[in-house]
């Protein structure tokens, strides 16, 4: 059970599932007890899971030294994986005649950036500055996969705070992330070893007291309905995130940040059912 638990997590399938999940949540944001729609959250994930392989793939060219063990999985397993990406493809291209024409906008523009992020990142080394960027833009990305159709289907200032502090938890996350990296392996190039240690661990924690103060500040003052369900699980995310880079010695064994860090975007599987 450990094992296919471990290639799934290999294959950053725990990823997908939280990005659909997550998707979920905030699709019943703006339409409550409502149906949501299958075809929308299908092509999230495989949207996700496309990036993902691609992303790794294009990696393991950059470079002859395979650093992670994640990046060593895709790179053994190119071939297999290779087929999927493009299964996948084809699976989204066949949802794309089920979705509506505002979100068949938004995930052509959302595509399109991926597209340029994907070719820049291939484009330059593994050690040019542009890598320092990679967090950022992800976020952006992923964010906008995620939570804009909910901006779409029903905008309101509460909608767009719960968007916003996502994109900081989205984020901190990916900061998290670099900066484990960065101490497991100093010679790497991302966020983290450009701002340093220190840095990162407090804008961390930064990102973390913006996150509680919002959030606790709308719950606090406001009736306490679904919306502040979304806001309480931010607020768990965020503090999760912020536990693992106070004990980042403990959460570096085996990859436990990866583990624990993915598993905050499973979180909301608590209020959608």
């Amino acid at each position: 059970m450990f094992k296919l638990l471990k290639i799934a997590h290999l294959l950053s399938l725990d990823v997908v599932f939280g990005a659909m999940i997550c998707n979920i949540m905030f699709w019943k944001l703006s339409l409550s007890n409502a149906q949501i729609s299958t075809p929308i959250v299908s092509i999230l994930g495989f949207s996700v899971w496309i990036i993902y392989i691609l992303d790794r793939l294009l990696d393991n060219q950059k470079t002859s030294q395979i650093k992670t063990e994640r990046h060593f999985f895709h790179q053994k397993h190119r071939k297999i994986l290779t087929v999927c990406l493009f299964i996948s493809i084809i699976f989204c291209a066949i949802l794309l005649f089920y979705l509506p024409y505002n979100i068949l906008i938004l995930g052509i523009l959302t595509t399109s950036t991926t597209a340029i992020y994907l070719y820049l990142t291939n484009r330059f080394s593994a050690d040019n500055n542009f890598q320092h960027y990679k967090e950022p833009i992800t976020s952006v990305v992923y964010t906008m996969g995620v939570f804009s159709t909910t901006i779409l289907n029903s905008f309101s200032i509460s909608n767009l705070f719960v968007g916003l502090l996502f994109l900081l938890i989205t984020f901190q996350n990916l900061l998290l992330f670099s900066l484990s990296e960065f101490k497991k392996n100093p010679d790497c190039h991302n966020l983290a070893s450009y701002w340093g240690t220190k840095k990162s661990h407090n804008i961390i924690i930064l990102i973390s007291a913006v996150v509680m103060t919002i959030a606790f500040y709308w719950i606090i003052t406001n009736e306490f309905t679904y919306l502040s369900k979304v806001f309480f699980i931010e607020i768990l995310m965020s503090f999760i995130l912020l536990i693992i880079s106070r004990f980042n010695d403990i959460f570096l064994l085996n990859d436990r940040y990866r583990w624990v860090g993915d598993g905050i975007f499973l979180l909301p599987l608590f209020i959608i059912f």
